[in-house]
């Protein structure tokens, strides 16, 4: 791919309102061509500083900021074919029910388990054998950040379930 083909791909994306540009996206825009010639051209361009890359197969476009909650956003980017919902101690500390931020967001997902670092940070996927169609009741969906997210209560059940640690989390009694 031609740099002034990619800077022009990246403003009519950045136009239509997109962000975060899938290595696909990339080779429809190029005529598909081989992927192994696309990839040697997207990392040199990566390496001029024309584009950065965002996680694997992603790139952010340079002509557009990441939105607000930009690291949630891009977990639908990773995983477009999964179910999934935020959870654990992503959701408990926003609820006050452990005391520290955590270090990276965490996912259940009924895809497979797997740990991403991203450009915007740390993302986590913890499968589950849990049928999807159980999660409804203890789920709401963000439209700020386009994911889906556990209630507190669902998410102490997840941080139980999968064997995380339950130190940090503060007991019934003393949470406001």
């Amino acid at each position: 791919m031609k740099r002034t083909l990619l800077l022009q791909v990246c403003r009519s994306l950045a136009d239509a309102g997109i962000w975060c540009i899938p290595e696909s996206t990339l080779a429809a825009a190029a005529g598909h061509p081989d992927l192994h010639t696309l990839r040697v051209a997207l990392n040199r361009h990566v390496k001029a500083g024309l584009v950065e890359k965002m996680g694997p197969k992603l790139y952010a476009n340079p002509f557009l900021k990441p939105p607000l909650f930009a690291l949630h956003r891009l977990a639908n980017f990773l995983r477009p074919n999964d179910q999934f919902y935020l959870s654990t101690e992503s959701v408990l500390s926003e609820h006050g029910w452990i005391s520290q931020m955590p270090f990276c967001l965490t996912f259940v997902t009924n895809g497979r388990s797997y740990r991403y670092s991203t450009l915007l940070g740390d993302i986590e996927f913890v499968h589950t054998e849990e049928n999807p169609d159980t999660w409804a009741n203890n789920l709401h969906y963000s439209e700020v950040r386009q994911v889906w997210e556990a209630t507190p209560e669902k998410a102490l059940a997840d941080l139980t379930r999968y064997g995380k640690n339950l130190d940090l989390v503060i007991p019934a009694e003393e949470r406001e």
